[in-house]
């Protein structure tokens, strides 16, 4: 292989890499050297090539005179000659054999060699094939990294749900347009649809001035005074300047409010992490996120998605910069996607961030670029999550009579740098005012809830255990997850919920809690690189899932039927019947929690 086809191979192995398995940003920088070192090699063959081949053309055409030196016959040679060459003049054409006529003159041969070893072929089509294919590769390649930048998605319009209540509903809006905003509202009943509730009146929630550039034109209201277990029907409604008093219908979406506090509930949710819009790439003017398409297949059923983090990769493939509008634009590229909008208009979702909403194993508190970061998390996400105390991020809420708990595991986590052995003891990843709150929760829920659910982004198992896995997640923080599962180890029912590895496990952690990390929702996996290890000290391995773009959990939880819950982990993965039927089923063993 000369060194053409080596740099066009490497270029072609980068832009393969980065669009179909691991979005790097090494990897596109290493392809932006890599192809105009192909471009410039290729264009070059091909320019040479192309002047040999004008050159013989020339040959062919015209015909030019070449001194040669012809061997003397046998006869001459009898005839006593005192010269062993006779100098004559011939005339070059195609057909002509030059092989009996040596040594031919410096630049003769050198034409006559090429002619030759050519044989007058026109331009390489293997260097033109080349060409296109590196060109076609690092268009795909630009397109999939500056994408936000070509397609920014201002006039990007957002209504959904957010949480949702025994008695509210939070409302998260985008509307670029102007104009007084109107929410109305009505019920829809427990089980009745739309066709007989039609005749029912719209009550109006209130009439509200529009969103404005100060928050990305993005607003979060609350809906209040609804009825526990009740569907409604919302609609926004826009008066706009130029119809009077007219109001245009927006959007509107529907929901279920919750049960009241305390009661027997039957809940199914989605569950996961990490997406990346078009990725594994596919070239499309509309690109889309494919595990949200696979979740919308079960969204009939679902009461709520919680996303677990990595909702959009600041850093990868390529860090835009810290301004809030780096951010915001990402956030418009997902909800810009098809299954984002019908997904988020159809199921209420709540969130929780991670560090790619940041930067890459992110640790260092509120320094920059966190304010940016947490500015455009809360406008696109934060803001219609439960409610919590003093604006933090972590918060807690109940469906009936089954608790959710959200940690918050990056902005108050032990910088790295200060972790020596002798700190490793101390090192904490939710920080003394969370941890304490926390604990005050699992206290009051204890004997009040008969199924526990704890959110953290990065998961507690040591099953993975790289360097990166050592460092950001529980497994660099042992003596607080120690100090955690202790407590937890006295609560019944309670799971904890994780994603970030873009694999899945289902582990029993040494306090007898599953443990159930899923992801990536769309994202890359690693086939080749890294090692989950089963079965670690304390531990018990249920089940492990390294292959597949797309994987999330849905969890079904029944408190009605008795005084033992019943809850099941369905894993699915479009790797297995499309992702329409699970690929693993796991249920869990319950006890009476009163």
């Amino acid at each position: 292989m000369n060194i053409v086809k080596a740099a066009s191979a490497l270029h072609l192995l980068f832009s393969a890499s980065l669009l179909w398995v691991i979005p790097s940003q090494h990897l596109f920088l290493a392809d932006m050297v890599a192809f105009p070192v192909s471009l410039f090699l290729l264009v070059r063959e091909i320019a040479s090539k192309w002047s040999l081949a004008t050159a013989i053309e020339r040959l062919r055409r015209h015909s030019i005179e070449i001194c040669v030196d012809d061997p003397l016959s046998e006869s001459s040679s009898r005839e006593g000659s005192t010269s062993g060459t006779v100098t004559r003049r011939i005339k070059y054409h195609e057909h002509l054999d030059l092989s009996q006529y040596k040594p031919l003159p410096e630049k003769a041969a050198v034409l006559l060699t090429k002619a030759s070893r050519d044989g007058h072929k026109r331009l390489s089509v293997l260097s033109a094939l080349l060409l296109l294919v590196d060109l076609a590769m690092f268009t795909m390649c630009l397109d999939f990294v500056y994408r936000p930048l070509l397609t920014p998605g201002l006039d990007l319009f957002i209504f959904r749900p957010g949480y949702v209540s025994h008695n509210s509903a939070k409302l998260h809006i985008r509307y670029p347009d102007g104009g007084e905003l109107e929410l109305r509202y009505k019920e829809l009943g427990h089980d009745s649809d739309w066709i007989n509730t039609r005749n029912v009146p719209w009550e109006s929630a209130g009439v509200f001035e529009p969103p404005t550039n100060a928050t990305d034109f993005t607003m979060t209201t609350a809906l209040m005074n609804l009825q526990p277990s009740t569907k409604y029907i919302v609609a926004l409604h826009c008066r706009q300047p130029t119809l009077h008093s007219q109001t245009a219908l927006l959007s509107s979406v529907e929901f279920k409010t919750a049960p009241l506090p305390g009661d027997p509930a039957q809940l199914r949710f989605a569950t996961g992490s990490c997406i990346k819009p078009n990725f594994p790439y596919r070239p499309t003017l509309s690109p889309d996120i494919r595990g949200f398409a696979s979740i919308l297949d079960h969204s009939d059923n679902l009461d709520m998605v919680v996303f677990l983090g990595d909702f959009i990769y600041a850093d990868l493939p390529l860090y835009f910069g810290s301004s809030v509008e780096d951010y915001r634009r990402l956030y418009r590229q997902v909800y810009r996607t098809k299954s984002a909008r019908r997904l988020v208009r159809k199921v209420p979702t709540i969130h929780v961030y991670d560090d790619h909403e940041i930067m890459n194993n992110w640790h260092a508190g509120d320094a920059p670029p966190m304010g940016s970061a947490l500015a455009a998390y809360n406008e696109y996400n934060g803001l219609a999550n439960p409610p919590s105390s003093s604006n933090h991020a972590y918060y807690n809420f109940t469906y009936g009579d089954i608790a959710f708990y959200a940690w918050d595991t990056r902005r108050y986590r032990s910088h790295w740098e200060t972790k020596s052995e002798i700190g490793r003891s101390r090192a904490t990843m939710l920080g003394k005012e969370q941890k304490a709150h926390f604990t005050q929760w699992l206290a009051a829920i204890n004997h009040t809830a008969a199924v526990k659910f704890v959110i953290s982004s990065v998961p507690l198992t040591f099953g993975w255990s790289n360097e990166d896995s050592s460092q950001d997640t529980w497994r660099g923080y042992p003596t607080e997850r120690a100090e955690i599962l202790e407590l937890t180890r006295h609560v019944p029912n309670l799971f904890f919920l994780s994603g970030d590895r873009h694999e899945m496990a289902a582990v029993e952690l040494p306090s007898g809690n599953i443990e159930f990390s899923t992801s990536p929702i769309s994202q890359f996996t690693f086939p080749l690189v890294g090692q989950f290890q089963a079965n670690m000290t304390s531990e018990t391995t249920l089940h492990h899932r390294r292959p597949g773009h797309v994987k999330y959990g849905i969890l079904d939880v029944d408190t009605s039927s008795g005084s033992i819950p019943r809850v099941t982990y369905n894993l699915h993965t479009t790797d297995v019947h499309q992702g329409k039927r699970p690929a693993w089923v796991y249920e869990a063993r319950c006890s009476a929690w009163r």
